[in-house]
């Protein structure tokens, strides 16, 4: 931003569209302000004086007269003829803003009240970073690309299936209001707040189905051992809920509820199983499991239970409702009377037969302002015909929006195929889900591509340069809304913040030019520095990968073994080390703020476990090296072996003392290993036995198993090479 802005050095995100500089500044005296307001409502009014109180000001004196003011605030009607033939111009003039700074005050025009207040975010940005209170003068005229630029972060994540909380779903009400802070100053218009799993909020007619006292095993170092305790999710402890609603609402954030369309509805598939779909015995012979756990809807007591909660959840006060279909694939519920119903329909047209009928229903029980969205048909074949597309867009209830369009799959042709027969202000999201991703990743964030040798490069797709992309061929087609699925907070703003950049000004910033900025965004010059430096070269590694004998996940199946694996592991061996003292110096800045060192930590726990799973790595190659050689030296194998196992059992000991839900489970009758390593362990000590003895002898009761929550994805081992040729032309300006 420095050369639209002459001599200021401002690294604001999302960055202006039009901002130039002008002769003087504007010195705010002492600690209180003088503040004139129109045409904002009051709960409105109350943010910008909590937002000046936050700036530092403190006492805000309110006026009569716009010449006394040293802020003036209009909104709507209220705004000069010229300042709204400015906005006017702009994509979405009601979000759009003039910001006008002179030696006299400073002036902001909003197209309506949500406008203002970006206007103002811009100024409290400008006068957090001012030394002296005083701010340069300047013009700036400002507006979103997309309508709605949405995030979705989790309030429960399978909670109760494959999960417990971790990250955003342990927050208390305070935490989740610093957090919407956030967002507003970031320009967020949304949040998509996930909800799978037992319900984190009370539910009198269901209470079975809610977050509470649920037994969890969690670690303790004091102990160095597993202890069984009781959870309840906080918003059942303390309710937040609806006051972090109103809190969002107030300025401008809506609040939807992100639930199953039909799994992992509350606790209810948990604790009524025999309302669950039902598989026939010839696919339970085949081995196949209900590992959404979605309901059988032919039972008048699951539809009641359905509506029931889709009503309970408009009360809390969201402001919509969007559904995801269950991405199972492989089977439909085979009783009698869903046989009768769907029977003579292929798997997939009878899933999305159901989502229609509950959809309709839902449309009918919720009210006509509720917004309903659902992420929908995203089963393989990825590329659908366009009459398929047509007929069930037909059968779609014309109020229901598309949260999740294709992206990165046959070069956009599917994207665009889409935006055609849906339209594209029907669509509200794309496959942008790179933070999310992380979660099934055990926490380790796929930032970037470009730590990979092209010939070891994985065919995971969900990375922030694919988000990026993304985002930028949802607002070159036009289409409403973009949403990034930011599922975990913590050490991954990179990603909230491609979506606060690039559904706001889509094409100030190419891929590089957003990493330096953003890095410094969030650490200053320094630090930001150290932090791009490390976000370009630190490795993401999959536990798996560093074993041969276990399954592939599917998202990254490329194994680091052999001669070629153990350079690429002895490489990132020293991006690790580096990154692991850029982390070490940014954390030992004097007078950082909370989210930078909780960004950092975050960051360095993670670089720390690829530390270690790169060594566990390149140990075990060493092993298989020299037992491959025909080396008989016992002690010299053993050596290598007990290396190998040390940093693996390093890697699992950070997971379990940094993460509350690490253990294992089998809840719904399938295995999940959410995170790896144990089983890595268990692997590497069967390569050992063989040859070393007893003292390497395997646990038999560990699951050979990838993780429950990948299961349904392991057409990607056949589709992935494909999605990882995609190009994301949408993204192509004309």
């Amino acid at each position: 931003m420095s050369a639209a802005l002459g001599q200021v050095e401002h690294t604001w995100l999302p960055a202006p569209k039009q901002a130039v500089r002008s002769e003087g500044r504007f010195v705010f005296h002492d600690d209180q302000v003088k503040l004139y307001m129109e045409g904002l409502p009051s709960a409105a009014g109350e943010v910008v004086r909590s937002e000046l109180e936050k700036a530092g000001f403190r006492q805000i004196l309110p006026v009569s007269d716009e010449a006394d003011a040293d802020i003036v605030l209009l909104a709507g009607r209220n705004i000069p003829h010229e300042a709204r033939a400015l906005l006017d111009r702009q994509h979405c003039p009601d979000q759009s803003y003039r910001l006008t700074i002179s030696g006299s005050g400073t002036v902001i025009h909003g197209g309506d009240w949500t406008g203002a207040l970006y206007g103002l975010a811009t100024l409290t940005s400008l006068l957090r970073d001012s030394a002296n209170g005083s701010v340069p003068a300047m013009q700036i005229v400002d507006g979103p690309d997309a309508r709605k630029r949405i995030i979705s972060p989790t309030l429960t994540w399978y909670a109760g299936f494959a999960r417990a909380g971790f990250g955003t779903q342990l927050w208390e009400g305070d935490r989740w209001e610093t957090f919407l802070d956030w967002c507003y100053r970031h320009k967020i218009n949304a949040l998509n707040i996930v909800m799978y799993g037992f319900w984190p909020f009370e539910f009198p007619e269901y209470p079975e189905t809610v977050l509470r006292d649920l037994k969890v095993q969690t670690w303790s170092k004091e102990i160095n051992g597993w202890i069984e305790v009781s959870f309840t999710h906080p918003n059942l402890r303390k309710p937040f809920l609806e006051d972090m609603i109103r809190y969002a609402n107030a300025r401008g954030i809506d609040i939807y509820a992100y639930i199953g369309l039909n799994s992992y509805s509350g606790g209810y598939p948990v604790m009524h199983p025999e309302c669950r779909g039902q598989l026939s015995s010839e696919l339970l012979d085949s081995g196949h499991v209900n590992n959404y756990d979605s309901l059988c809807t032919s039972r008048p007591e699951v539809r009641d239970y359905l509506i029931a909660s889709v009503k309970r959840i408009e009360q809390l006060g969201f402001n919509g409702l969007v559904f995801e279909e269950s991405e199972e694939v492989q089977w439909f519920c085979q009783c009698a009377d869903c046989q009768a119903k769907y029977g003579h329909l292929s798997p997939n047209d009878a899933k999305h037969t159901v989502s229609v009928d509950l959809l309709q229903a839902y449309a009918q029980a919720l009210n006509p302002d509720t917004l309903i969205g659902v992420r929908w048909l995203r089963e393989p074949p990825i590329v659908k015909d366009r009459d398929t597309l047509s007929a069930w867009k037909d059968k779609l209830p014309e109020r229901v929006k598309l949260f999740w369009a294709p992206g990165l799959e046959d070069d956009d042709r599917e994207f665009l195929k889409w935006v055609d027969v849906f339209g594209p202000e029907r669509i509200w999201s794309r496959n942008c889900e790179g933070s999310g991703f992380a979660a099934s990743l055990g926490r380790i964030p796929y930032i970037i591509p470009d730590t990979f040798p092209e010939s070891l490069k994985n065919y995971a797709f969900q990375h922030l340069w694919n988000d990026i992309s993304q985002f930028q061929g949802a607002v070159n087609t036009g289409c409403t809304g973009i949403n990034g699925y930011g599922f975990e907070w913590y050490g991954h703003e990179l990603f909230f913040m491609a979506a606060a950049q690039y559904g706001w000004n889509a094409w100030a910033l190419d891929h590089d030019e957003f990493l330096a900025h953003a890095a410094r965004h969030m650490f200053g010059e320094t630090n930001g520095a150290r932090y791009e430096r490390l976000i370009r070269t630190l490795p993401c590694i999959h536990e798996t990968q560093i074993c041969d004998t276990l399954p592939s996940f599917p998202f990254m199946p490329n194994k680091y073994i052999g001669e070629e694996g153990k350079r690429y592991l002895e490489e990132c061996a020293d991006a690790a080390e580096g990154a692991i003292a850029d982390l070490n110096a940014i954390l030992a800045t004097a007078g950082l703020t909370q989210e930078q060192r909780e960004c950092a930590e975050a960051t360095r726990i993670m670089a720390l476990r690829m530390k270690e799973v790169i060594w566990a790595g390149i140990y075990f190659n060493r092993y298989l090296d020299e037992r491959d050689r025909g080396g008989n030296e016992t002690r010299r194998l053993e050596r290598l072996a007990d290396l190998a196992l040390h940093h693996a059992e390093e890697d699992y000991r950070l997971i379990k003392e940094h993460y509350f839900d690490t253990k294992e489970h089998d809840w719904t009758g399938v295995a999940i290993g959410e995170y790896y390593i144990p089983m890595v362990i268990n692997e590497y000590k069967k390569t050992f036995v063989s040859r070393l003895g007893e003292r390497y002898k395997p646990d038999n009761d560990v699951a050979h198993i990838v993780g429950g929550e990948s299961l349904p994805w392991e057409w990607l081992l056949e589709w992935g090479p494909k999605i990882a040729q995609a190009k994301p032309t949408a993204a192509i300006r004309s």
